[in-house]
């Protein structure tokens, strides 16, 4: 009997250290967006959490979370500062009240640019210096470069837009940002800022006589559905997203894990934006057999519209306190690709 006692707690020495011995930590990513889940940012989210789950396994479980299920894009810098979300990844139009150089694509210097001049800035150390400004204003590590959405154009309810005079005296919804406002403002329009999940009844009541946005977000919204019946594709600026990681989240991951995720990000990224194009192209195709008339302006006018616009950049850079030199140094970049203005 006393050698069986002997062999079991033997036994159980040997087994004590298995039971001790804890399981992988695991951290948990909660992804906030608030489009819906056919949209193309959300889509190649997705491509991100399985490009994550190649490099890091199950140590991390992602989640997204889409349709503002946590937080719309213009409360997500905060509560990701906060530390009540581990991701978002906004547009920069809902970042200039906390780092105005975010701001700097909604410019009038860049009304009707090509993306290629977009990236051309940038991914370059212009937009290296403004993730670093970011990061320290919102306590955040952004993981790389920005991903797309592609051209915001205006869209009418109420009455066709077939020129710029056409503008004047609408009521125009705004994604956000003094930019956007000040243009819209220029152009004739008054700005109403309301958040995306809220525009299909903002429209289809008659709040707004039409609004910003681009041919994927109004094809995901069905915003035909909501009265929405012309397009003015003047291309007022070009719309990207910040990939955003709180330094909460972000601390405490292994230097193997931080790889994982910034690698699994730049998987993405160029993919990401040709699909986004693509999918603009598309969604073009959809609006007009959903009876949508789209209008293309002339370049010329385009052209003519941004040097108009460009009355107001001074302004605009003054009253969202953006960094001068940044500005000039940008202007530089873009007369140097043949944009002018």
């Amino acid at each position: 009997m006393r050698r069986r006692v002997l062999v079991l707690a033997a036994g159980a020495g040997l087994c004590a250290p298995m039971i001790a011995r804890p399981a992988a930590a695991q951290e948990r990513l909660r992804i906030s967006l608030d489009t819906n889940p056919t949209h193309v940012r959300n889509r190649y989210t997705e491509r991100f959490v399985e490009e994550l789950r190649k490099r890091a396994g199950d140590r991390i479980q992602a989640e997204i979370f889409p349709s503002a299920q946590l937080f719309r894009d213009r409360d997500v810098a905060r509560s990701l500062r906060q530390g009540s979300v581990e991701m978002g990844i906004p547009g920069l139009w809902n970042l200039d009240g906390i780092e105005p150089n975010t701001a700097m694509t909604t410019l009038p210097m860049f009304y009707g640019v090509a993306p290629e001049a977009v990236y051309r800035v940038m991914d370059g150390p212009v937009g290296q210096q403004i993730n670093q400004r970011m990061e320290q204003r919102l306590r955040v590590k952004v993981l790389g470069r920005w991903i797309d959405i592609g051209y915001n154009h205006l869209y009418s309810v109420t009455r066709p837009i077939n020129h710029y005079d056409d503008v004047r005296g609408m009521r125009i919804r705004s994604p956000g940002g003094s930019a956007n406002a000040a243009r819209i403002r220029v152009l004739g329009g008054s700005a109403v800022l309301i958040p995306w999940p809220d525009v299909p009844l903002a429209l289809s009541q008659g709040v707004v006589d039409g609004l910003i946005t681009t041919h994927e977000s109004s094809v995901t919204a069905k915003l035909w559905d909501s009265g929405m019946r012309y397009g003015f594709e003047d291309r007022q600026y070009f719309g990207q997203y910040v990939p955003m990681v709180s330094m909460q989240f972000w601390n405490r991951l292994s230097p193997e894990l931080r790889k994982a995720m910034t690698e699994a990000w730049e998987a993405i990224v160029d993919g990401q934006r040709s699909q986004a194009a693509a999918a603009q192209a598309a969604a073009r195709d959809t609006l007009i057999s959903h009876g949508v008339r789209m209008v293309q302006p002339p370049e010329e006018e385009v052209a003519q519209a941004r040097r108009r616009l460009m009355a107001a950049q001074d302004e605009i850079v003054a009253e969202l306190k953006m960094d001068r030199d940044m500005v000039e140094a940008v202007m530089r970049e873009l007369r140097a690709a043949n944009v002018s203005f």
